[in-house]
């Protein structure tokens, strides 16, 4: 999506705003359910779907055999007390014991359906410079990544991406510049991550990236593979009618989800090796500054 699809985006979405609020008045019943059921859709567009997914389906059916089973031990428990007839009384215990099994079961089953959607669902929010989710929608994808590896032990990495002497170009240069660094840091991003893993704009100069199913070696492979490819490739912005070439670099922290590890404790381990490769960057810096000629 280039800048002027976000400024026709940014521009043309009050004004429609304005102009269904103007026009859409419904007056009858029959117009009001039709607008409802317009929102349901863009609310929850998967109860709508001609074809619903095979977990919700699967569902349906836990549900219709456990009432199915409660109906049959109720007639079973009128039936015994009534007539008192043999053996009734096993038969009821052994089905309310199937509910209960059926319904621990359709609660697992329904934990699963929900990881899914949240997993899928589109991000409510994005960043209006780069375009990617915002650092809401990142919360909640960690707090359930993180929940996942203290259920399955599936592998999860946190990745802090900090852009190089962003103040420094937006000093010498104009924000605008800042801004197009963000969405090239940003392209490269997702041009390299896989299509599983999220990546959001945390805000200032700030990337995160959460690399599902990916444990500490092959996240520092991937790591390594986003700075050397951040580094050789520039950025060009428009200084006074001129372009200029910026070459640019990252800093990379990260952290690899334990089983007993909070969302805020793997963020808080990813900023800390943040910190630490900025600060032997600034050593590296030092040392090639201070060379003699």
């Amino acid at each position: 999506m280039d800048d002027g699809e976000f400024a026709v985006s940014g521009e043309d979405t009050p004004g429609r705003a304005e102009h269904q609020q103007t026009e859409a008045q419904p007056e009858t019943a029959g117009h009001w359910r039709e607008t409802r059921e317009t929102v349901l859709r863009k609310v929850a567009p998967v109860a709508f779907t001609a074809k619903q997914p095979v977990e919700l389906r699967e569902l349906k059916r836990y549900l219709l055999v456990m009432l199915g089973m409660i109906s049959v031990g109720l007639l079973f428990a009128i039936v015994d007390e009534t007539y008192g007839v043999p053996h009734l009384t096993a038969g009821t215990t052994t089905i309310m014991i199937a509910v209960v099994a059926t319904s621990l079961l359709a609660i697992y089953r329904a934990r699963r359906v929900a990881e899914g959607l949240i997993r899928t669902a589109p991000p409510p929010a994005r960043d209006s410079i780069t375009g990617l989710p915002d650092e809401h929608y990142f919360r909640l994808r960690l707090r359930e990544e993180c929940k996942r590896v203290h259920r399955y032990g599936i592998p999860v990495s946190l990745a802090i991406i900090d852009v190089n002497n962003l103040t420094s170009v937006n000093e010498a240069y104009g924000e605008a510049c800042g801004d197009a660094v963000l969405k090239h840091v940003a392209t490269i991003i997702e041009s390299t991550k896989r299509a599983s893993d999220i990546a959001v704009r945390l805000g200032g100069d700030e990337f995160a990236l959460i690399l599902l199913e990916c444990d500490k070696p092959d996240a520092v492979q991937y790591v390594r593979r986003l700075e050397h490819y951040v580094t050789r490739k520039a950025v060009t912005v428009s200084v006074e009618d001129q372009m200029v070439n910026l070459w640019i670099g990252v800093c990379t922290g990260l952290a690899s989800a334990r089983e007993t590890q909070s969302p805020e404790e793997l963020l808080a381990e990813a900023r800390r090796d943040l910190q630490m490769a900025k600060e032997d960057r600034d050593r590296r810096r030092e040392r090639w500054s201070s060379r003699p000629a």
